[in-house]
């Protein structure tokens, strides 16, 4: 026991335990789904009761588990900061793992979160054996029931599979239109338009009248809404909206919805 117990603080504090934040993270809808569901999780009481005597429910203050989850499950984490860190690793990677510390007893005596990337799920060969867990850094398989285990959805009861797997097209579609409104609100909401010119112009002569109108009128280098000097015989021919332009706004709207229909989040509480 000893000799786990140190290779997991090598584990940790070597940073192998760091995970990337998931791109869908970057979607504020996304993020405040997972906001608020974790929350609400971090929030709820993680009591132990025993029966007494007569029967009734009392709170079991003494086992050793009633400290760890409510008060300080690890000398890196607050009881919040852990089960909140457990849940958003069930939603987004569909598995939630924590490992737990025992003393030479067997009582639990710290629970230590592990990211999910850094576990690998071995199933049972045959139906009477049980679930190992290997973890990155650790030489021994942990058994199931040193292992906290939180399933998203999952088709076999073993392996969960994240929200954001299901959600895939939904997501896709609403990444491509956040980058589309960025690129259209970036260029000033100007329209797109055609410089034409009834004489022949040179490559050159081409690509120096398409920098300066571009200099004049970026958002960024000059100025969106000013007003064009045409020289000679030059035409300004501006191109209208298109479709996908003109319900950019709406798109993004019915997006914020099928988020909050995978998370079973009102869209209400992600500000819709």
């Amino acid at each position: 026991m000893e000799e786990r117990s140190n290779s997991f603080d090598h584990l940790l504090y070597n940073g192998i335990g760091a995970y990337s934040t998931n791109r869908a993270m970057l979607l504020s809808c996304v993020y405040r789904c997972v906001e608020v569901i974790s929350d609400s999780v971090a929030q709820l009481p993680l009591e132990p009761y025993k029966l007494d005597s007569q029967g009734y429910k009392i709170k079991f203050t003494s086992h050793p588990t009633y400290r760890l989850l409510n008060s300080e499950p690890n000398n890196r984490m607050t009881r919040f900061t852990f089960i909140k860190t457990l849940i958003v690793s069930t939603l987004l990677k569909g598995n939630g793992f924590a490992y737990i510390e025992r003393d030479d007893e067997g009582n639990a005596i710290a629970l230590h979160y592990i990211p999910s990337d850094q576990v690998t799920i071995n199933p049972p060969a045959t139906i009477k054996d049980n679930v190992t867990y290997s973890v990155v850094g650790l030489s021994k398989a942990i058994e199931a029931c040193n292992m906290i285990h939180i399933l998203n959805f999952s088709y076999d009861g073993i392996t969960g599979l994240s929200t954001l797997a299901h959600a895939r097209n939904t997501l896709g579609l609403a990444s491509d239109s956040e980058a589309h409104a960025s690129g259209f609100f970036r260029g000033g909401a100007n329209l797109a338009g055609i410089l034409t010119v009834q004489s022949t112009l040179t490559s050159k002569q081409k690509q120096d009248l398409k920098s300066s109108w571009q200099t004049a009128f970026s958002p960024t280098t000059g100025q969106p809404n000013g007003v064009a000097v045409l020289e000679g015989n030059m035409e300004f021919k501006p191109i209208t909206v298109n479709p996908t332009d003109a319900q950019l706004l709406e798109t993004r709207e019915f997006n914020v919805i099928d988020i909050c229909r995978f998370f079973g989040v009102s869209p209400v509480k992600a500000f819709d």
